[in-house]
């Protein structure tokens, strides 16, 4: 199986959220998701877009402008099991993750964080996890 590397790009004035696959073996870009934002045109008309690791690496010059993260690259339902760690209903919770596009994936390892934050916050119970999908909490503000 051909192995990728993934970039996560946040715009710091715009909060845009972009996430950039490339190829390990050639270095050139696999994929590309527009996972927050609009400024993706620009990015193209600028002939700007990151094609390869190369260009990728070349924007950490911009640490004023973009905040660059290397992401993992698993995205399966046991890794989110395990760091959602919340044992209960695993298989209703993993029919409805199979059914995510990989944005929707990507969303729900980049809410976690903030979700458990506000959970501590709050006081609140923590969701079952066929809930918290179901319900598409990952798109909430926390």
């Amino acid at each position: 199986m051909e192995k990728h590397v993934s970039y996560k790009v946040t715009f710091k004035e715009t909060a845009d959220e972009w996430l950039f696959q490339y190829r390990e073996c050639d270095r050139v870009i696999h994929a590309f998701f527009n996972i927050k934002g609009k400024r993706v045109l620009k990015l193209l008309q600028a002939v700007q877009f990151p094609g390869t690791i190369d260009d990728m690496e070349k924007w950490s010059q911009y640490k004023k402008v973009v905040t660059i993260e290397l992401v993992i690259n698993d995205y399966s339902f046991e890794t989110f099991w395990t760091k959602y760690n919340l044992k209960v209903k695993k298989e209703a919770s993993q029919k409805v993750y199979d059914k995510l596009n990989l944005v929707e994936k990507i969303k729900c390892f980049n809410a976690l964080k903030k979700y458990d934050e506000f959970l501590a916050k709050t006081g609140q119970a923590k969701a079952h996890l066929v809930t918290w999908l179901n319900q598409k909490r990952f798109n909430d503000e926390y």
